[in-house]
């Protein structure tokens, strides 16, 4: 069977200094990415720019090389020499998208460093919530993605976890806080519940009717998620941990404290 990765596709791009900018321009900015790429300048910033207005305006359905070209006012064929793909096209918008806002400062404390991490992800997947459905429709990794991924795991290693539980520690918190990111994003313009039975079931009714804060409950889920599973894995840690044999000669020493001159 298949890994995970072997069905993905990797994407990689030149870094560009204005890579990051030309991502946050909204799809009304068509003209001037239009202007640009008629005198021959047409390259991946504005492909990226071009193809995320189309992704805004269009949604998944929309998301074509032949809208894209339009946009740019180029045939689908210019952007090949580009992309290789519509899937290459997805990619391009992702990785921008990344990295139009930069990482967080490290703090020098990895739990905070995590916990900013995380609110950086939630940040932009608010700001971006059609790369949500890019990214489940095409399954590619680009190098964005990858920068993120190290930089998790090396503050799970800054934990004091062994090199193994680090790895099970950044996978299962990764799909955890994503999963409190996408639940959030389903249940942000969520209509109460107004249920007849809710009238029978008191639990159910305080639960469903309690006053909702997004980002203080993001927070604390976040916070649970990581020190539970660092107080779970350090605990296996110690308890899995070698125990040093004794020299002889603390052996014996440990005998002559306990009473047993027989080993003088």
């Amino acid at each position: 069977m298949s890994s995970y990765s072997d069905r993905c596709t990797v994407y990689s791009y030149r870094n560009s200094q204005r890579q990051s900018a030309v991502i946050g321009l909204s799809y009304g900015a068509g003209m001037a990415v239009s202007r640009y790429s008629r005198v021959g300048q047409l390259n991946t910033d504005l492909i990226a720019a071009a193809a995320f207005g189309v992704l805004k305006k269009r949604g998944l359905a929309g998301f074509t090389m032949r809208a894209v070209a339009k946009a740019l006012s180029v045939t689908p064929m210019a952007l090949y020499s580009h992309v290789p793909d519509k899937a290459g096209l997805a990619a391009l918008v992702v990785n921008a998208a990344i990295t139009q806002r930069p990482f967080p400062r490290p703090s020098g404390v990895w739990q905070e460093d995590m916990w900013m991490m995380a609110r950086w992800t939630r940040e932009s997947r608010i700001a971006h919530p059609e790369l949500v459905e890019l990214q489940r429709a095409y399954r590619i990794w680009t190098p964005a993605m990858f920068h993120q991924a190290e930089r998790w795991l090396s503050l799970w290693q800054q934990s004091g976890l062994d090199l193994e539980r680090a790895v099970r520690a950044a996978g299962a918190s990764s799909l955890a806080i994503g999963g409190l990111v996408d639940q959030e994003a389903i249940y942000r313009d969520w209509v109460r519940p107004k249920h007849a039975m809710l009238s029978l079931m008191p639990n159910a009714h305080r639960l469903l009717t309690a006053e909702y804060k997004p980002a203080k409950t993001f927070e604390l889920g976040v916070r649970s998620i990581i020190e539970g599973l660092h107080t779970r894995l350090s605990e296996d840690q110690r308890r899995r941990a070698p125990v040093k044999k004794k020299s002889s000669s603390q052996r014996l020493g440990t005998r002559w404290l306990q009473g047993d001159d027989t080993c003088l």
